[in-house]
């Protein structure tokens, strides 16, 4: 029995390296892709408040995710086993920090995207504001039991401290639901009330540049995350959490890479020139696609200048 349950625990740590090695390698591999492009949109411009969002966004997640690399996989002596718990602790809020700097972010894209009305921007911001709060408390009291006998830090948590973790999930899997809809809202708005040109415009096209697709998948991501700590024994709980923070980072950059190579604004800007195959319309900048800049570049340059 002894050997089995040293076996299950031995599958479980792997399997746990594995959910946390693979996004990490993600992210840093598709940092390398789009360095180029980096240099190009951002640093070889000059620096806006955009740009300074998006080396923000991009270099949190990079270096962090370098400290706690380093960390988790270090030979930690017995008399350091007490502070796994203030380790693992620090690597959850770290994630939520990622995740935070992201829904900012997105906030300001929805506030240019609704003309920065001050209505949407005070209710996402109170509401952002209520479960920050809510997440901060739950990660205090999130601390799990070392795991010894095995290389690095690992922790398997209790049922009661993995619903902690998984509280500031929800928090953001509320706000990611709520940016859901307000982009949703805002396609169809604009598809229904709009001329005739964009009425001929699939919903899907509309969607997809709107982000609604991209949050709709993010929602997904953070729900299996979520559903780890209810369902999965203790050493697997919260162990997609790496994946959904790094691949919110990851098209976070794409989408304000795709942005600035329009327009030095990036995020804040609110208005721009696209192209259609067929036709050519202006409206608000909110697209929030994700295909190669190349791409990208070819409809700026079928823009004309905004009169």
């Amino acid at each position: 029995m002894a050997g089995t349950a040293t076996s299950a625990v031995a599958q479980a740590l792997r399997l746990h390296h594995y959910l946390y090695l693979a996004p990490l390698t993600f992210l840093y591999w598709d940092h390398l892709l789009t360095f180029g492009d980096e240099v190009r949109y951002i640093w070889n411009r000059p620096k806006t408040a955009s740009a300074y969002c998006f080396l923000l966004n991009r270099y949190l997640a990079a270096f962090g995710g370098v400290a706690v690399t380093v960390f988790s996989y270090h030979e930690i002596p017995e008399s350091w086993s007490d502070p796994c718990p203030d380790f693992n602790r620090f690597r959850q809020i770290l994630l939520i920090v990622n995740q935070v700097t992201v829904c900012l972010l997105l906030t300001l894209r929805i506030h240019a995207l609704y003309g920065r009305d001050k209505r949407i921007i005070s209710g996402m911001l109170g509401l952002g504001a209520v479960l920050l709060a809510v997440s901060i408390w739950a990660a205090s009291r999130a601390r799990g039991t070392p795991q010894r006998g095995e290389p690095g830090c690992n922790i398997a948590d209790s049922r009661h401290v993995a619903i902690m973790i998984a509280i500031p999930w929800e928090a953001v899997f509320v706000y990611d639901v709520m940016i859901f809809f307000l982009l949703s809202y805002k396609s169809l708005h604009m598809q229904r009330d709009s001329s005739l040109r964009w009425a001929q415009i699939p919903l899907l096209t509309l969607l997809m540049r709107d982000g609604s697709i991209y949050f709709a998948l993010m929602a997904a991501v953070n729900l299996a995350n979520i559903l780890t700590s209810y369902i999965a024994p203790p050493l697997l709980v919260s162990c997609l959490s790496t994946f959904a923070s790094n691949l919110s980072v990851t098209m976070m950059s794409r989408l304000m890479l795709n942005l600035h190579a329009i327009e030095s604004a990036g995020i804040f800007s609110t208005r721009t020139r696209c192209a259609t195959e067929s036709d050519e319309y202006e409206d608000e900048l909110d697209t929030l696609r994700t295909e190669d800049l190349e791409r990208s570049m070819r409809l700026s340059q079928m823009s004309t200048p905004i009169s």
